[in-house]
């Protein structure tokens, strides 16, 4: 099992200042904005992905603590340590998606699904993928693999009908949002969802994502 350590090319017993100093240097040479390439972007986006992951739990010396422990015993993380890194990652990644910055959101994303894959998180993920335009067939997979998995979560197809909206696909969107207010018939982001794509007031990326505009 590659450690966060070799990720990161650190001893086990770096200083902060070391992990901070080699994460910002790799962090730039692989971040995928650099790669114009498709599949050059994807493999630096892997690679960005585990570089960032491995830097959340060494610059944070109680999650440092808790995986040093872990190779100590040849296990993994305790479940709640990796609960809070996918927890954090996952808020993070909404900060990126108000910033309409969906890469960094994406990159986020996949580290809250790798430590707890719930259906919430692996919608967002597709959304934010659809979002950069050169994941879409995988971000749609993940939004309806989701909203499968969990059919009575009306953020799961708000989420949907938002992708199908960012392409065009009026119909399929309209569905997605009939089918978040079927849950809740008082869902806000649904609502407004129908109301742009039957002739209301036009609301931006924000305002979309997270109920802004009236």
């Amino acid at each position: 099992m590659e450690t966060y350590y070799a990720v990161l090319g650190v001893s086990s017993t770096a200083s902060q200042d070391e992990i901070k100093r080699v994460y910002l240097k790799l962090a730039q040479k692989y971040h995928p904005d650099r790669y114009p390439d498709p599949d050059e972007k994807r493999v630096a986006n892997e690679k960005f992905s585990k570089i960032t992951e491995s830097y959340r739990v060494l610059s944070d010396e109680k999650l440092r603590q808790e995986y040093d422990k872990s190779l100590q015993k040849g296990a993994k993380p305790k479940d709640e340590a990796k609960e809070t890194q996918a927890k954090n990652a996952f808020q993070r990644a909404l900060a990126f998606l108000r910033q309409n910055d969906p890469w960094r959101a994406v990159n986020l994303l996949r580290i809250a699904c790798r430590y707890n894959p719930q259906p919430v998180y692996v919608s967002y993920l597709g959304l934010a993928l659809v979002y950069t335009k050169q994941y879409q067939q995988e971000g749609f997979e993940k939004l309806k693999e989701s909203a499968k998995k969990v059919m009575f979560n009306p953020i799961l197809y708000v989420n949907l009908g938002l992708a199908y909206e960012s392409v065009g696909k009026k119909s399929e969107a309209l569905q997605a949002y009939y089918e978040a207010l079927n849950w809740d018939a008082n869902n806000a982001a649904a609502k407004k969802g129908l109301a742009r794509l039957q002739g209301g007031k036009k609301t931006g990326f924000l305002g979309k994502l997270f109920g802004g505009g009236k």
